[in-house]
């Protein structure tokens, strides 16, 4: 059969092709010509927006004018300063609309220029109007307000005609966009609708040349479907058609040829169908044989459920690993099985139940390795084959006939919490239906295992909880001894506080008070059971002097367990008391703290009456004294005519007891003074290295005198400290005059030294040195060491005493290192000033 060629030149795809493409030409050019017409329309609405922007500045130009204008002339008529206060930010305010009117008029060169006139005029304004009139009135001139009244009305009126034809050709210009606007949407229209009137006519021409061609051709293709549609094969569309609908007419006279094929496949069709009914016979005897099998396998599945139900009904471990294991050997058969548990916290497995195998193996614990380790990690059944051998040591570390071992996993929330393995004497396939069961029994079994666990987890936690009750039981019986203890003890120091000869007030561990007996109510008042810390430091404060920091110490000692303190108050009511507090208890029985009051307002009064009478005493000693000192010196010195060598000698000895008498007197005064407060310290940056180089040359003759060696060792550069020379000076005489004294042979050495922020002065002798036991108190006055020595050379048992003070009131520390027989070192710390620099 022939077919007619498809022409593409009378195509139907060319044809409306064509004419979109010339639809589409004419909309492009629509589009470009709409595009910039409506560009210049938003250029001109830009304009127009503009130019009513700077309307607007112009008139907010009037606007400031007028105010400031109105500011000037109030400020003239009323003096009042405030009047002004509006005028500077408005002329600032003026200033910047003018900027910004010059920036947007920057492209009209007489806009631009009338911008520029305004400014000029306002400018003017102030600096020949404005000002001025500011300044006659500050100075009172008489004809003030004469120049706003004249020059301000002529730059008002000129500043308002600027700003009106600044106006006046802005509103020109916007007149002049608005038209230019109205010209081109005119235009607008008038292409729109060419354009739509044009492509309208070209449609309708173009549809009516299509239909008349897609009619003619239809037809024919109609006239052969009926000639098909009769039985007729083989039509064939002798006269061509148009573009795409001679492809249509060869399909058809294809599908006629397809059909006489088709028909004569058919016949041959309905002979193989007969014989597949043959076939299908044969499937329907094949079916009835696996519905056989299938309730075969229902009868098997009932019994799993039996199973299963026995399971979930069992709870102890023991019984329910029995019956887990007794199920597998009967359901799959084997020679011996095991079912073991995993172990979370060590890699091996328990054997929880073993069938065919030796008793002993329950309740052992079986490494994890192998098979076996691969089915619990894994979570799938192992089958592990021994075809050479009829003996293999398997898991259960005995001998066993086997070759072949099947690990199912028992797999519960995710994990493997147990495996059953069996051991077969025959190899056997395992299946997929047979693994499909053996995974559900093993389901069921990891339920009912892990309810088991769960149950003997209960049962050792409540055993736990019984053996922890028994223990409270026991801890809550000692508790209550320990708080009867306590009580007791507290009885004891409630009764002790009670009868107390010095004021007591015992307090628990926050502060609260526990016991106070009458003598502490009689210094600080009456007081009730558990009264807060706060109310009783209250109450205390109100008999103290102002600023007393008693009520802070105590508040620190109740905070603090162990420490120990005392000191001395002296109460507005008159008493003078000494204090001392520690902590009562240690540990968990402390009670809390006890503050003891001793009333030692006597004793302050005769230490009182004591210091008068040694002050009143040296004062007077220490007048007939210089005199005696005086003529003594002019006696030996030979004044009052030769002198024997005995009178010389007993001379000698007064003269040396006599300065004995007046360092005695010394020391007593400074002393007073200390203990007074009246010792007066000037501080200021000083050299500790040239004080100590000036006092220790003094004693350097009077080492030598003995028989001693005598070093000072001071380096070129030591730090200043901030102290006062003379107090400085009596410290180093003190030390080194007592290592001279009580140095029979040896040396005496005097250092300074720079240790890190501090400077320290060292005084070191091999002398007789001090006790233990005298170290304790050889800083105490009037003390002196019970040495033959020491009573040899004599002394006041003041030096020391008086050094510990001063280098205290310095801020320093002083130390003693020393052994008996073999010397001590005193060692003076003094903090360092800081360099400057």
């Amino acid at each position: 059969m022939s077919e007619s060629p498809y022409r593409w030149d009378t195509g139907l795809r060319l044809r409306v092709f064509g004419l979109l493409l010339f639809l589409l030409s004419l909309l492009v050019g629509l589009g470009i010509i709409l595009t910039f017409t409506f560009t210049q329309l938003n250029s001109f609405q830009e304009r127009a927006r503009l130019t009513q922007e700077n309307v607007r500045r112009a008139e907010q130009v009037a606007t400031l004018y007028a105010e400031m204008t109105a500011a000037l002339r109030g400020y003239l008529f009323t003096g009042d300063e405030s009047m002004l206060a509006p005028y500077e930010p408005n002329l600032n305010r003026l200033h910047q609309v003018l900027s910004e009117l010059e920036e947007s008029v920057e492209g009209d060169p007489d806009q631009a220029e009338q911008v520029h006139r305004l400014r000029e005029l306002i400018d003017a304004w102030r600096t020949q109007v404005a000002e001025p009139e500011i300044a006659r009135m500050r100075q009172g001139a008489p004809d003030v307000g004469s120049l706003l009244m004249t020059e301000g009305v002529k730059y008002g009126e000129l500043i308002k005609e600027q700003r009106d034809h600044f106006i006046r050709e802005e509103t020109k210009r916007m007149d002049q966009d608005v038209d230019k606007a109205g010209v081109a949407s005119d235009q607008v229209v008038r292409i729109t609708w060419l354009t739509i009137s044009l492509a309208a006519v070209l449609v309708l021409g173009g549809f009516l040349v299509f239909a008349r061609s897609v009619t003619r051709s239809t037809e024919a293709l109609a006239e052969a479907a009926n000639r098909i549609a009769q039985g007729e094969r083989g039509v064939v569309l002798e006269a061509p058609l148009d573009g795409e609908l001679q492809v249509v007419a060869n399909a058809f006279a294809k599908m006629s040829l397809t059909l006489a094929e088709q028909e004569k496949q058919l016949q041959e069709q309905q002979e193989q169908l007969i014989a597949q009914n043959e076939e299908l016979l044969a499937q329907q005897e094949s079916v009835r044989r696996h519905a056989e099998e299938l309730e075969r396998k229902e009868r098997h599945l009932s019994r799993l459920h039996s199973l299963s139900s026995k399971m979930v009904g069992s709870i102890e471990m023991d019984q329910l690993a029995n019956l887990i294991l007794d199920e597998y050997l009967d359901l799959y058969g084997g020679v011996a099985g095991a079912l073991l548990l995993v172990d979370e916290y060590a890699d091996r497995l328990k054997v929880a139940a073993e069938r065919w195998l030796s008793p002993d193996l329950k309740g052992q614990f079986i490494p994890r390795s192998g098979p076996m380790a691969r089915c619990v990690e894994q979570r799938e059944v192992v089958v592990a084959r021994y075809p050479d051998t009829q003996t293999h040591i398997s898991v259960w570390l005995r001998d066993v006939p086997v070759v072949q071992e099947v690990y199912v996993p028992l797999v519960h929330t995710g994990r493997a919490i147990g495996v059953v393995a069996i051991a077969f004497t025959e190899p056997t396939e395992l299946n997929a239906e047979a693994q499909a069961l053996w995974h559900a029994v093993a389901g069921q079994a990891s339920v009912a295992l892990a309810a088991a666990q769960n149950h003997q987890e209960v049962k050792r936690a409540f055993a736990a909880l019984q053996d922890q009750a028994a223990q409270i039981e026991i801890l809550n019986a000692q508790l209550e001894e320990e708080r009867d203890r306590a009580s007791a003890q507290l009885d004891i120091y409630l009764s002790i506080v009670s009868t107390m000869p010095a004021g007591a007030w015992l307090c628990d561990t926050g502060g609260n008070l526990l016991v106070s007996n009458s003598m502490f109510q009689e210094f600080f008042g009456k007081t009730v059971p558990d009264e807060p810390l706060e109310q009783m430091l209250a109450q205390i404060a109100a008999v103290l002097p102002e600023d007393d920091p008693f009520p802070q110490t105590v508040r620190d000692l109740v905070h603090d367990p162990q420490a120990v303190a005392e000191g001395q108050l002296r109460l507005t009511t008159g008493y003078t008391l000494q204090w001392s507090s520690a902590p009562v208890g240690k540990g968990q029985s402390r009670v809390g703290r006890l503050f003891t009051f001793q009333d030692v307002t006597e004793l302050a009064e005769l230490d009182r009456l004591k210091s008068e009478f040694v002050n009143t005493v040296s004062h007077e000693l220490r007048t007939p004294l210089t005199s005696i000192m005086g003529y003594l010196s002019l006696v030996l010195a030979g004044t009052a005519g030769p002198l024997q060598e005995q009178q010389r000698e007993f001379l000698n000895i007064v003269a040396r007891n006599t300065n004995r008498l007046a360092n005695l007197i010394n020391d007593l005064l400074d002393i007073q003074r200390i203990e007074s407060g009246r010792m007066p310290i000037h501080l200021s940056p000083t050299s500790l290295a040239s004080v100590v180089k000036q006092v220790a040359e003094t004693f350097r003759v009077q080492a030598e005198q003995k028989g001693l060696s005598f070093t000072v060792n001071v380096p070129e550069e030591v730090p200043l400290i901030n102290a006062d020379p003379d107090r400085l000076t009596q410290i180093i005489a003190n030390l080194v005059s007592n290592a001279v004294k009580y140095t029979k042979e040896g040396g005496v050495t005097v250092s300074v030294s720079a240790v890190g922020d501090q400077v320290e002065l060292e005084v070191a002798d091999t002398g007789i040195g001090i006790s233990p036991a005298d170290q304790k108190r050889i800083f105490e006055k009037f003390y002196r060491a019970e040495h033959p020595y020491v009573r040899e050379v004599g002394g006041t048992g003041l030096g020391l005493p008086i050094v510990k003070t001063m280098v205290e009131e310095h801020g320093g520390d002083l130390q003693l290192e020393s052994q008996p027989g073999r010397g001590s070192r005193f060692i003076v710390s003094f903090p360092a000033l800081k360099d400057e620099s």
